[in-house]
């Protein structure tokens, strides 16, 4: 699978329209003449293949962004308080990292861009539907990644590369969820803690986990992942770990706010990086990986809190500003 395929933004209009999902971020708006579908063909071209992952030309509100020497988030959570740039996590992890020692893994930073990825490119018959109600969205999905998205070859296969760090040896099998999120959610009283395993889902139907992997190390970093920044788990689950925009198209770039490309459990929307015309990063946001400005949500522009798919460590959540459902 190559680590930055095309973007699957055409592949979401089979269950998910951006009215009910959303759409293209504020600011920077298109001209009215651009259509929807001229925007995803725009995405689809602007990601090329490689063998590794890849990071925008772009600058930062501290900098240019630099993927390769990205912080590590290992350890950087809390069970008691909230903090930016940590994880609110309800439980204490322990335990050794999957991956100790690679060539893009540095004492204090990490190498996104020599980073080892599975091979494979794996189609699925993947379902995901998102329907917005007056009070709630329904979402629907079986767990796989919607077409023309794939996945890497799991179980890692001995000639993989990626073997030699990883020898991930669970599949990816169907998991098929229908819950409710409020259409227009609120934020509680106070932060709600992450407890592992699903805070969201992209609107390619994968799963998004937290940025840690089961010992507490940075997953981005220490865990190996397909182009997608996916893999499954015990359970088969295929999930992802780090920045949702691998493959999943924000429609962002240094002309276009990021638009919409998960939902977290607590009803809030995940948009991509780009703010007018900078890389956001948890610098820019609170304590749970958020921000409140104006963007596309229901159909409208609308300034609500949202979260942010970043490249930097946690990713995508420090913890639920909403009230979380159970799935």
């Amino acid at each position: 699978m190559s680590a930055q395929r095309p973007a699957i933004a055409a592949a979401l209009l089979l269950s998910c329209t951006l009215t009910a999902c959303g759409g293209a971020g504020s600011g920077n708006a298109l001209p009215s003449s651009q259509s929807e579908a001229a925007v995803a063909a725009e995405s689809v071209a602007a990601f090329a293949t490689s063998t590794s992952y890849t990071c925008p030309n772009a600058m930062t509100s501290s900098g240019k962004l630099d993927c390769t020497k990205l912080p590590l988030g290992d350890h950087k959570y809390y069970t008691n308080a909230q903090k930016a740039g940590y994880v609110y996590s309800c439980n204490a992890l322990s335990g050794s990292p999957v991956v100790s020692s690679a060539p893009w893994l540095g004492t204090t930073t990490w190498n996104a861009l020599i980073k080892t990825v599975v091979q494979g490119s794996v189609s699925w018959a993947g379902a995901f539907s998102s329907t917005l109600g007056t009070t709630e969205r329904t979402i629907a999905d079986n767990g796989l990644p919607v077409k023309p998205e794939t996945s890497g070859t799991f179980p890692i296969a001995k000639t993989d590369p990626a073997y030699a760090y990883d020898h991930n040896p669970n599949s990816i099998k169907t998991h098929s969820v229908s819950f409710s999120l409020p259409a227009n959610p609120t934020i509680a009283r106070t932060p709600t803690c992450l407890g592992g395993g699903t805070i969201g889902y992209a609107l390619d139907g994968v799963a998004i986990y937290d940025a840690f992997d089961a010992a507490g190390y940075d997953g981005g970093a220490h865990e190996v992942f397909d182009g997608c920044h996916g893999h499954p788990d015990a359970s088969d689950t295929y999930h992802y770990h780090g920045w949702i925009q691998a493959c999943v198209s924000d429609g962002g770039s240094a002309t276009q706010n990021s638009g919409l490309i998960g939902y977290a459990l607590d009803g809030f929307g995940i948009y991509g990086a780009w703010y007018n015309g900078k890389i956001l990063t948890s610098a820019d946001l609170d304590e749970c990986h958020g921000t409140t400005s104006a963007v596309m949500w229901n159909g409208k522009l609308t300034t609500i809190y949202h979260y942010v798919s970043t490249y930097d460590f946690p990713y995508t959540l420090g913890c639920y500003r909403g009230t979380p459902v159970r799935v």
